[in-house]
């Protein structure tokens, strides 16, 4: 059996319509490139397991439980053949010939660890969605909404998308999305892509940075452009979500910050979220559950999706 050039790597939970789509997109996206379709679905309960099991274009790997997005892409990895990986979220549409555009890319930038396209929403406006790698004055921003009023935490949130200015020709940006990215293998030890104690998010922050660390560069090209109904799964969460976020992002920043900021982000976390709840705002968190959160704890991953 010949191998592949690229694998396809694609986590559903509860994205059944999106995922379908996104699966019926790759014949004409990949062109002339010879690829496998690997999808792991983490306990679905909308039909989609049921949808993809009666798919000959993919390998399905169906989890009992919901196991997160991290320990999904790496069972898929573990499974994969391709020279290339792409990591491809069930909610990402690619047009024709655009698979293609990223493997040419790679093929004449041997110095580019991985590329990725620019995104769409599905009406056609632009997204911004590639990033730099986050500082601790923009995790204070985009965690608090007070503090993004002040004006030097303001332009530190501004600065975090590196495309709120068109990108116009192919250029390293430190961590693009991950909802579509397509890497080299020879980047990766046999194990894992992603690491695991980020079961959701921060995942491709740390991601980037360990490619970084080891002076490989992720790359955006113009050229390839695909739709993006972003958030389609991590939506579905609710409450639990917000726990997952802050719980991942207690877990990044005890690795790269000191202690004494990290005990002033959960300080700063804890009064904002102390506040929501005495105005019974949506999006706070119990204190019991906000607690576990910034203990580092993201907390169990759900089947079903919040109503």
């Amino acid at each position: 059996m010949s191998v592949p050039r690229v694998s396809v790597l694609i986590v559903s939970w509860n994205t059944r319509a999106l995922t379908l789509a996104c699966l019926d997109a790759l014949p004409a996206a990949a062109g002339p490139v010879t690829y496998e379709t690997i999808v792991v679905d983490n306990a679905s309960v909308d039909g989609s397991a049921e949808a993809l099991a009666a798919r000959a274009d993919i390998e399905l790997v169906a989890n009992a439980e919901n196991r997160g997005y991290a320990e999904a892409v790496n069972q898929a990895y573990r499974r994969s053949r391709g020279e290339l990986l792409l990591l491809l979220n069930s909610d990402v549409t690619f047009a024709p010939g655009q698979l293609a555009q990223l493997v040419d890319f790679l093929d004449r930038t041997p110095q580019a660890a991985g590329v990725a396209p620019l995104y769409r929403n599905p009406d056609g406006s632009a997204q911004s969605f590639h990033y730099e790698l986050p500082t601790y004055a923009q995790v204070l921003a985009t965690g608090s909404t007070l503090l993004r009023r002040l004006p030097t935490f303001a332009r530190a949130a501004q600065r975090h998308a590196v495309d709120a200015e068109p990108i116009a020709v192919p250029r390293p940006v430190p961590q693009p999305s991950a909802s579509c990215l397509l890497l080299r293998r020879s980047c990766f030890g046999p194990g894992r892509v992603l690491d695991e104690r980020y079961p959701i998010f921060f995942n491709d922050v740390q991601l980037a940075r360990w490619l970084a660390s080891r002076a490989r560069a992720l790359w955006v090209v113009p050229e390839a452009v695909v739709a993006h109904e972003a958030h389609a799964s991590t939506s579905r969460l609710g409450g639990r979500g917000r726990r997952q976020y802050f719980g991942s992002q207690i877990r990044m920043l005890e690795e790269t910050e000191t202690p004494l900021k990290v005990s002033v982000f959960k300080l700063v976390m804890w009064l904002q979220n102390f506040a929501l709840l005495a105005l019974r705002r949506p999006g706070a968190l119990s204190p019991n559950e906000m607690r576990r959160a910034l203990s580092g704890d993201p907390g169990p991953l759900p089947t079903r999706p919040s109503p």
